[in-house]
């Protein structure tokens, strides 16, 4: 297991339950990702914002200016193929209600560093929180 990144058994268990894989990819996935998506002009954007797959459930429209990428037709297109990557078929413009959906939320857990976020699989957190997800 390497830094910020889960057991097998929470990337199993995830990957079983509809979690997207792609909020765990390391920052070189990340910057691989945009190459592979035709902007390898962006890579050095991601790389030097050290954004790796935990930041894409906040990584939209909004964010993309703010790490250097301000052609807007190029905004568009990216900030869509990044809310395709992590199922999202919308913009979240509001995350504390976004959160009510349990998925957005887990994500959210899952942008945070350490072992106790990334070691916690999606069943565990639905259980932990059951109050708030019916």
């Amino acid at each position: 297991m390497s830094f910020n990144q889960p057991c097998e058994y929470v990337r199993k268990t995830d990957e079983k339950h509809g979690v997207p894989m792609t909020i765990y990819w390391t920052e070189e996935e990340l910057a691989d990702w945009i190459c592979e998506i035709g902007y390898p002009q962006y890579r050095v954007c991601f790389e030097k914002n050290f954004l790796s797959g935990r930041h894409l459930v906040y990584l939209d429209a909004s964010k993309l200016p703010d790490i250097g990428i301000t052609d807007f037709e190029h905004i568009k297109d990216i900030a869509g193929k990044i809310r395709g990557l992590i199922g999202l078929d919308h913009v979240i413009k509001n995350l504390s209600i976004a959160k009510s959906n349990p998925m957005i939320a887990y994500m959210d857990m899952k942008r945070k560093s350490g072992d106790v976020a990334m070691n916690i699989p999606y069943n565990e957190f639905l259980k932990k929180n059951k109050r708030w997800y019916k």
